[in-house]
């Protein structure tokens, strides 16, 4: 099995994949096939136990109850088949994603990322809004140019209870960027949303972390103008810090790269650090799926590198 170059980040991988991939990938295809019979297994029992249970349920009681019951029962029963999925991806992000960062150089990878990226902070500089439970996968970090990053896909959630009910809504869905400046910010300074004069009113008045009650500068540019408001902590020598050619990159960033064009971005700036938000509901580094023989992974490595280039063309327009 090869693999075929396609863009210009890939350019040399095909021997890396020839030497360090290809030769686990009948390891990697037997252990798809053990998880993916353990999933249809527990999946079986699960359904079995519900139908049992159902099944008296509609002898002893009620008919309509019974079937409730099954049906209750696909619930837990999806979700056991699909934690061999989870198992099946870590896997292969085990085995691959060691030789990518080495091809890549200077870049280290967390599948799991638990504790390794805030996004407490990522709240606090108002990139998004509260949240009461936080889910990062995927960390990356490393250099491109000298710069350094990380980066990370979120699934940020709330909880509301409502009576004896209690209901889960997503508050941001994406990818979460800290990359070094080379040069500090003057002072805090948020990159919001334009959601119109009436609405951006309520965003600052509802805004908990208080970034977006920071004043708001008025920027002179009309296109950055119409899709984003620039807040920061004092106006001194800020519009310096970000000339007329950085808020056409930044708008650039958001344009190209969030899905929805810049209504999907959010940035801040403070200290050396810059802070990018950036929606995204499509997977990230995703790579393997349980259904299909690992000989595609061939073409999902063509994803993941696009991935991959993602920081890299953020950093490049930073730099300008």
């Amino acid at each position: 099995m090869q693999f075929i170059e396609k863009t210009p980040i890939e350019t040399g991988f095909a021997e890396v994949f020839a030497q360090r991939v290809a030769p686990q990938l009948d390891a990697l295809e037997a252990k798809r096939a053990e998880l993916r019979k353990a999933g249809w297994r527990n999946f079986g029992i699960t359904m079995v136990v519900g139908a049992v249970l159902g099944g008296a349920l509609a002898i002893w009681s009620d008919l309509v109850i019974g079937i409730i019951v099954v049906v209750f029962f696909l619930i837990p029963a999806f979700a056991i088949r699909g934690s061999q999925s989870k198992k099946w991806s870590g896997e292969v992000a085990e085995t691959v994603m060691p030789a990518v960062c080495d091809f890549l150089g200077d870049v280290q990878y967390d599948r799991k990322a638990a504790n390794s990226f805030s996004a407490t902070q990522a709240k606090e500089m108002g990139l998004v809004r509260g949240f009461d439970h936080a889910r990062l996968e995927d960390h990356m970090t490393g250099t491109w140019r000298g710069t350094g990053f990380e980066m990370v896909e979120a699934k940020l959630t709330t909880r509301t209870k409502s009576n004896s009910s209690s209901n889960e809504s997503t508050v941001f869905q994406g990818l979460l960027f800290r990359i070094s400046l080379p040069h500090p910010a003057p002072t805090r300074i948020l990159i919001a949303r334009n959601f119109g004069r009436t609405l951006n009113k309520l965003a600052s008045f509802f805004a908990s972390d208080k970034t977006r009650g920071m004043p708001r500068i008025e920027t002179g540019h009309v296109e950055f103008e119409k899709d984003f408001e620039l807040h920061a902590k004092s106006p001194d020598g800020v519009l310096d810090y970000l000339p007329p050619a950085f808020l056409d990159n930044l708008t650039a960033i958001g344009a190209a790269e969030a899905e929805g064009g810049t209504s999907g971005m959010v940035a801040a700036f403070e200290g050396t650090d810059f802070w990018l938000a950036l929606s995204r509901t499509k997977p990230f580094l995703e790579m393997a799926k349980i259904n299909e023989p690992v000989d595609k992974i061939t073409e999902e490595l063509h994803g993941v590198f696009d991935d991959m280039a993602l920081v890299r063309r953020i950093i490049d327009r930073l730099h300008g």
